[in-house]
């Protein structure tokens, strides 16, 4: 069997393809397992539990603001940690996924 160049660059970069996916998907394992629930400030009654962003209703951008909370990228409010959508004091993933079982 005759492999040409071209072939073999196909190899090489599907390989290395392959390695770099690998790795990402060890590196997000190992940072989801590291994630830490935000505590709450001040709690108080929410016209409705879950609903983040204010607007009156829950829905996939409630969800957004969980994970940007619970990934470091933003910082809950005292009024969000008021949404909580469990009641546990925190934010986590069983948080955004509570929604999300409930959403249409």
């Amino acid at each position: 069997m005759h492999i040409t160049y071209r072939s073999r660059q196909f190899l090489r970069a599907l390989f290395f393809s392959g390695i770099c996916v690998a790795a990402s998907f060890l590196i997000g394992i190992q940072s989801a397992g590291e994630v830490q629930p935000i505590a709450l400030i001040e709690a108080g009654s929410v016209s409705q539990s879950g609903d983040l962003t204010g607007d009156g209703g829950v829905d996939v951008q409630d969800v957004i603001q969980i994970l940007e909370v619970v990934q470091g990228y933003a910082q809950a409010t005292p009024d969000q940690l008021k949404a909580d959508p469990n009641g546990d004091g925190s934010f986590t993933i069983d948080d955004a996924l509570r929604i999300l079982r409930t959403l249409p």
